[in-house]
């Protein structure tokens, strides 16, 4: 019953449109999050970044850059020469950032690069079309409609262009999210708006994802990476201060934040006695692709050969 009551509230909310907007938290992590998630998750978003190439005078655009912690990989990949278009929905973000590009770009001026607070959807609309070499997209493509940016990049890039994104996967933290959702069950007036967020299932879901939007798809994966907390307490402060539970602060009645942690943090106790180990995973998902260099065939059209045209 409590389940259905659960599920009665998120409708009500949905037809209210009360969304919880997740940028108030990112700018609370911002100062701790290349102490807490940079460190445990860099290395993978660094090492997607491998999978596609960047050369000198490359012209990239970067979407929800956070911290900065890939805008400075790309900076050095462009050896001086090139630009990128960087943009973050958080102030409190983009201002780590800010001070990371200037101290890689400062008396190199073959680089142009532009930081933005702006969102994603709004900036890529006002880019040209076949402008971008590269679009890249780390661990916030869940907060949009994912087809519909897929075809915004997919017009910005050049012909050959390429694109990457990592994102969490829908099963990340899976006995923290049960733990959040037997609450909200629970007592379902503690939850005040909604998360909207588009975690895929797995690499597959995000190919089509790329498919549908027009684009080839070059690379998929699925990884794991288990964060460094072990007990109840670690488990939460990880997850808040690594930017990990962007969209609480706004989800959840304010007065009683604190009692869902608390509560929270008990059923994960009650794991941990059973289990005798809290080995909370950071499930994510890589996907590479390219825009095809000419224009797909449409559906049911021939070739001339096939038409019988000499």
């Amino acid at each position: 019953m409590s389940r259905i009551r659960l599920a009665a509230r998120a409708l009500r909310l949905a037809l209210n449109r009360a969304h919880a907007d997740p940028t108030a938290d990112y700018d609370a992590a911002s100062s701790d999050y290349d102490t807490f998630f940079s460190p445990v998750m860099g290395g993978h978003s660094t090492a997607a970044l491998a999978e596609v190439p960047i050369a000198p005078g490359d012209r990239v655009v970067e979407l929800a850059c956070g911290t900065g912690h890939l805008t400075a990989e790309i900076i050095r990949r462009l050896d001086g020469r090139g630009s990128v278009r960087a943009i973050d929905k958080s102030p409190g973000m983009l201002e780590v950032a800010r001070r990371k590009v200037d101290a890689l770009t400062e008396g190199r001026p073959g680089l142009d690069v532009r930081l933005f607070v702006d969102d994603m959807d709004a900036f890529i609309r006002t880019q040209p079309d076949r402008s971008a070499d590269l679009v890249v997209v780390g661990w916030a493509i869940c907060y949009t409609k994912p087809t519909r940016l897929l075809a915004e990049i997919g017009r910005v890039l050049k012909p050959g262009g390429r694109v990457m994104v990592i994102e969490t996967r829908a099963d990340a933290h899976q006995a923290l999210t049960e733990g959040l959702e037997q609450v909200f069950a629970d007592d379902p007036s503690l939850l005040t708006s909604l998360i909207r967020v588009s975690l895929p299932k797995n690499a597959a879901a995000v190919a089509g994802w790329f498919g549908k939007a027009g684009l080839t798809v070059t690379g998929q994966r699925d990884g794991a990476q288990i964060i460094p907390a072990h007990t109840p307490a670690a488990v939460l402060e990880w997850v808040q201060r690594s930017g990990a539970a962007a969209g609480f602060k706004t989800a959840v009645d304010n007065e009683r934040q604190q009692l869902v942690l608390d509560r929270v943090e008990a059923a994960l106790a009650e794991l941990l006695a059973r289990q005798g180990a809290l080995d909370i995973q950071h499930t994510f998902v890589v996907v590479t692709g390219a825009k095809p260099t000419a224009p797909r065939a449409r559906h049911g059209a021939r070739t001339g050969e096939e038409a019988g045209v000499a």
